[in-house]
């Protein structure tokens, strides 16, 4: 009979086995064992991170963990994944209760999830009280596909003060249509957080100028090995809206990554923001998936 056991989180015994799973969970993403490592190392003290694995004949083949989301004002964040090999033995439950109970400690008024939508996952969450809040669609494009030019002064981010990319980040991301108040972050924090991260490409990552100002920038993520990278914020600050600055910083971080060697770039982005997706749609973006945030009320 197999043996199951749940335990805490091991970052340095237990990266590739993680990296495999969040592969398999969420297979838009772009990771390797040094961003695993570094996300886990630059969550800080306050959000009381508590991160747990399920292990079956001693190979780990699910996690669990819940945090109180820093960035946001109040609510924690719990996950559940499972290996698909491994499910229906009741892991993914033994899981849910682990990372739930550290989650009731957090005393946040709201629970949080984000499931790569599946009829199994879905079922999971509701089954348990949870209900569907928002949704981001997933979408991908070839940038080899991408022949246009950005069609305004555009820069890369290894050129600019980091002081402006945590502006126009912090600024542009007060108005995303989030479930809870974006709080910012101190540019101390933001930087480690943000671009520290071992898969973010300054040279690949650009700020778009309006009459001589930083007006908008898109921030790349790429495993070159793998020739897959992910788009993981564009934002345009608010007085600069409107003039395509967006979809500039965009198509030239598309064109650095078809130049190295990149055929796949996924973007996330709410399912109401008819700008960003009009954009995207335009590049022409594919489907791939829906990311659903389920809340649990306390």
């Amino acid at each position: 009979m197999a043996s199951m056991q749940i335990r805490e989180t091991d970052p340095e015994r237990d990266v590739d086995a993680l990296v495999a799973l969040e592969r398999e969970a969420s297979p838009y993403s772009a990771l390797n064992a040094a961003a695993w490592r570094h996300r886990e190392e630059s969550v800080p003290e306050r959000a009381r991170l508590g991160a747990f694995v399920a292990e079956l004949d001693g190979e780990v083949v699910g996690e669990g963990y819940a945090f109180l989301v820093w960035w946001l004002e109040g609510p924690g964040q719990m996950s559940v994944s499972v290996r698909e090999s491994a499910r229906g033995r009741g892991i993914g439950s033994a899981l849910y209760d682990t990372a739930l109970a550290h989650a009731e400690t957090l005393d946040a008024p709201l629970l949080t999830a984000m499931v790569f939508e599946t009829a199994a996952g879905s079922k999971f969450a509701t089954d348990r009280g949870w209900r569907e809040a928002r949704a981001e669609r997933i979408s991908w494009v070839d940038p080899r596909t991408i022949t246009e030019e950005p069609g305004a002064e555009v820069r890369s981010s290894s050129a600019v003060d980091p002081r402006v990319l945590w502006h126009i980040d912090e600024t542009s991301a007060l108005d995303l249509p989030l479930l809870e108040p974006y709080e910012p972050m101190s540019f101390e924090e933001w930087e480690p957080f943000v671009i520290g991260r071992p898969l973010y490409q300054a040279e690949g990552s650009f700020v778009a100028y309006a009459d001589g100002e930083p007006a908008a920038w898109s921030m790349l993520a790429a495993d070159l090995e793998s020739g897959r990278a992910m788009t993981n914020y564009t934002g345009t600050l608010p007085e600069f809206r409107g003039r395509g600055l967006a979809r500039a910083a965009k198509v030239a971080s598309l064109r650095w990554a078809a130049a190295n060697g990149i055929t796949r770039v996924s973007t996330t982005n709410d399912e109401t923001n008819a700008p960003m997706l009009a954009i995207n749609d335009r590049l022409g973006y594919k489907p791939a998936g829906r990311r659903i945030e389920f809340v649990l009320e306390r």
